[in-house]
């Protein structure tokens, strides 16, 4: 039995170390798979993760193409205006170039401008001390008057005279006095009369040089020229390019401007005359013209800015005169372009003041 017991045991011993085998290889395939599994589950989360990145970085590329595109676009825009601004340069210097010119312009008339200040101040200091002058004859009158008065109170009080004599005395002394007080009050009306005359004058100068700024504006010095005569006669010149057209009387838009400019000055002295007088240069008038000849022209033109003056800015009729010199005046030779353009104008002449004539 112990034997039989001992060969079963052999016998199954193989069996048993095979199973035990088998069981460790089970266990160790077990191990594996799961390993494997592991693995793959691994490899796919790392696949998930390296998708997701992928697409990060494609979505980047994407984004970096439009900036680029967008960047692109910029450069080319800024190059556009980068050319624009080379351009905008030029034209600003040479508009600087051109205002430079109109400041040297405007500093010469200043200049002129100061040197009339000049002259303005000089005249005003003369009449100034004449009017000292005058203040200080007054108060000499005065004093002889009381002088006189004194005189005829010592006289009363120191003289015996008959009642006669005194009041022919008195009436003498009281006529002198009347005379001196009439010489008193027309020494007292001269010196309002030169005060008056001083405050006329300073306002005159200041409007002729506020017209000469305004006309500055829209001309050139060579065109337009403003001067006052000791007579206190204000004349201004225009070269008929101002004003018309070749061969034509008809007032061009840009001198209706300056004649409107130069009415609102005449309508400050509404009893000083104007006389308008036109003049041509020594060039015939054209054949085909509806004008007969440069007298005929000068005329029409004076009249031409004479019924402006009326009609569009209120100047009194009865101060105006129209004259037509033609080619019979000149201030210039004609025998250069420049003398024929400066003889070939209109003289707006402000007559010195007097009283305007109204017929009842």
């Amino acid at each position: 039995m112990k034997q039989a017991s001992g060969n079963l045991a052999i016998s199954l011993a193989p069996v048993l170390i095979l199973a035990a085998l088998a069981g460790s290889g089970w266990y160790y395939y077990q191990d594996e798979a799961q390993a494997l599994n592991d693995q793959q589950e691994q490899q796919k989360e790392e696949r998930r993760e390296f998708n997701a990145t992928r697409e990060a970085l494609e979505t980047r590329v994407a984004k970096l193409e439009e900036s680029e595109q967008s960047l692109q676009s910029q450069l080319q825009s800024l190059d556009s205006r980068h050319r624009e601004l080379i351009q905008n340069t030029g034209l600003l210097d040479s508009e600087n170039s051109s205002l430079a010119g109109k400041l040297d312009n405007l500093n010469i008339k200043l200049q002129e401008l100061s040197r009339t200040i000049d002259s303005l101040n000089g005249e005003n200091a003369a009449l100034r001390e004449e009017l000292q002058n005058q203040t200080r004859h007054t108060e000499s009158l005065k004093g002889e008057n009381a002088a006189l008065r004194e005189e005829l109170q010592n006289q009363a009080r120191h003289t015996e005279l008959t009642t006669a004599e005194l009041e022919a005395e008195l009436a003498r002394r009281q006529a002198e006095q009347q005379a001196l007080n009439r010489k008193i009050s027309s020494v007292s009306d001269e010196k309002s009369a030169l005060l008056s005359q001083l405050e006329r004058e300073q306002a005159s100068k200041r409007e002729i040089a506020n017209l000469k700024n305004r006309l500055a504006q829209e001309l050139d010095e060579s065109r337009v020229e403003i001067s006052e005569l000791k007579n206190r006669m204000t004349v201004i010149k225009l070269t008929s390019e101002v004003l018309f057209s070749s061969g034509s009387a008809e007032i061009k838009p840009a001198g209706k401007k300056v004649l409107a400019l130069i009415a609102e000055s005449l309508n400050q002295y509404p009893q000083r005359a104007i006389s308008v007088e036109g003049h041509t240069d020594n060039v015939p008038v054209k054949s085909h013209s509806r004008y007969a000849s440069n007298w005929d022209l000068s005329s029409a033109r004076s009249l031409a800015a004479a019924d402006f003056f009326q009609r569009q800015s209120n100047v009194d009729p009865r101060r105006l005169r129209v004259v037509g010199y033609g080619e019979y005046h000149p201030v210039a030779t004609n025998e250069t372009a420049e003398g024929r353009q400066l003889n070939r104008r209109i003289e707006i002449r402000m007559l010195p003041p007097q009283p305007l004539v109204v017929d009842e």
